[in-house]
């Protein structure tokens, strides 16, 4: 894939407590690359991570020399109808991602490239994350999320501020433990 790939990453998430943690952003509005897209907008929200640290400590120490990436847990709110989508959209404030799924339920994430002389978005690829999988996506890329109806989706996140996705992906394969085969 060219905006995402699948880590052998095996973090612990035993110690994480849903109730703990604690109110960060929310995300309500549409951006340019979905504005005249038909679908439902629904929002999401980050929330801080108590003892961060737990998870941070889990990543190979190479990139950790690089950046230190904050962790959040992010929800999708439970769509209540069919068809229903996270619009086409980039995430603010992150270069990319690492998604440990807490909750997934067969959505498809999907991947864009934007044409700024037509202000229109093509499809390039997409995936579909299981619970346990963990992720590495370019969050600067476009993308969207098909979820499904009453189905919550949950996510720990570590979110990378100014180390681009391809340098992340290179150090992670530089431990060649922690590609996926």
């Amino acid at each position: 894939m060219k905006h995402a790939e699948k880590l052998n990453l095996n973090i612990d998430v035993s110690d994480l407590n849903l109730h703990k943690c604690t109110p960060h952003k929310k995300y309500t509005k549409f951006q340019k690359y979905s504005k005249h897209l038909p679908g439902i907008n629904l929002g999401s929200e980050t929330k801080y991570v108590e003892n961060e640290y737990l998870y941070i400590q889990q990543l190979p120490k190479s990139l950790l020399s690089i950046e230190v990436p904050k962790v959040f847990l992010l929800e999708i709110l439970k769509p209540s109808s069919d068809n229903s989508l996270l619009p086409i959209h980039i995430d603010i404030n992150k270069t990319c991602g690492i998604n440990v799924y807490l909750e997934a339920n067969n959505e498809v994430t999907k991947f864009y490239d934007w044409d700024t002389t037509t202000r229109t978005c093509s499809y390039v690829e997409e995936f579909c994350a299981e619970p346990g999988d963990v992720w590495l996506m370019n969050n600067k890329q476009p993308h969207s999320v098909d979820l499904v109806k009453d189905c919550q989706r949950r996510i720990l996140t570590y979110s990378f501020v100014s180390t681009p996705y391809n340098v992340v992906l290179e150090t992670i394969n530089a431990n060649n433990n922690y590609k996926k085969q």
